[in-house]
């Protein structure tokens, strides 16, 4: 009896250090092998750098998540619940597209194309990005994509999504992040249905460029290391999303005007005017000077060595050369190619 009461013991035992042992198996591979899913504990620096993001650009809303958890699943999408109707869905392993189901196919024939858009785009991401940050590293969350059927539901959309929406930016389609101590997620793309409307004829839909720019915008946040304090301008990381969502098309000229609001206002060391549209087109064409000065592999180059360290010390090691120098190449790039006042864009 008493070598029973030992035995049982020693099983008890035995049973407690297996299952201590899997926890902290599971810890080490969260902080280790998965570093998108834990992080320690955001700063106060990187909470205010978040929550101020978005004013340098409306179209996407960054927003940080300091108390957790996330609910990581998709089974909790908006697009899974009956309270705002019924949904259809197309998803395959990376992504889940959400449509209003109606009489005729047109709808599910969109999402369709929206997936198979999706799946093209996160090809390309790792040679321009690094790592797309997937369901293998986010507790198997899909990207989700929805497609309201009216403005109105796009409208409401938004606000399920972010109770505090900031108002302004695009109409045509916007994403929501939320970056806490368990992660980045995109917690949905929302693309507009006038997205879909070729306004120009032989130019893509607006929502290819939407989602081009919202997934680059995305894996960038994701690879940052929040575990400690992260700040990156938003001229840059705009620029990037924008430059990729172009896809191979050049800004158009600017005024000299411009050029010069630019070059006396735009320092490489510093954040750009963020509420107006110089962060966006003077980021975008810092980027897309970079590609043609060095090349893209060396644009790639750049872009990962900004996930460590801060984006000014990352163009002089990429480059060679101190700020003053790289921008008085930019500039030379755009004066270059500026047109005269009636012909050239405005912002």
């Amino acid at each position: 009896m008493k070598n029973n009461k030992v035995i049982s013991k020693i099983a008890t035992m035995v049973i407690v250090m297996a299952v201590l042992a899997l926890v902290v198996a599971k810890l080490y591979d969260i902080a280790t092998h998965r570093p998108s899913l834990a992080y320690r504990q955001l700063s106060p620096q990187t909470i205010q750098w978040l929550n101020l993001f978005t004013q340098g650009d409306p179209e996407s809303i960054i927003k940080a998540a300091p108390v957790g958890p996330f609910n990581w699943s998709n089974k909790e999408d908006i697009g899974q619940s009956r309270k705002m109707g019924k949904w259809g869905k197309e998803e395959d392993a990376t992504t889940v597209v959400y449509y209003r189901k109606t009489r005729d196919a047109q709808d599910q024939i969109r999402a369709r194309r929206v997936l198979e858009c999706v799946d093209n785009i996160l090809l390309e991401i790792p040679d321009y990005l690094s790592a797309y940050k997937g369901p293998d590293s986010l507790n198997g969350r899909k990207i989700a994509v929805y497609l309201p059927s009216a403005p109105e539901e796009y409208d409401l959309l938004l606000k399920k999504l972010c109770d505090d929406m900031p108002a302004g930016g695009s109409q045509l389609g916007r994403s929501i992040i939320s970056i806490g101590p368990l992660g980045c997620q995109c917690k949905g793309i929302i693309l507009h249905p006038d997205a879909f409307q070729n306004k120009n004829a032989g130019s893509d839909p607006e929502y290819i460029r939407i989602l081009r720019r919202e997934l680059a915008y995305y894996t960038y946040m994701a690879n940052l290391d929040y575990n400690q304090p992260t700040q990156r301008p938003s001229w840059f990381v705009q620029g990037i999303a924008v430059h990729f969502s172009l896809d191979g098309k050049r800004l158009p000229s600017f005024t000299p005007e411009l050029v010069q609001r630019i070059e006396q206002e735009c320092a490489l060391d510093a954040e750009f005017p963020a509420k107006n549209k110089l962060n966006q087109v003077g980021g975008t064409s810092f980027i897309q000077f970079y590609e043609q000065a060095f090349g893209r592999m060396a644009l790639t180059r750049l872009i990962e060595t900004t996930y460590a360290i801060p984006v000014d010390s990352a163009l002089c090691q990429t480059t060679g050369m101190d700020l003053a120098s790289l921008k008085d190449q930019w500039m030379e790039y755009l004066r270059a190619d500026q047109l005269p006042e009636q012909n050239a864009t405005t912002y």
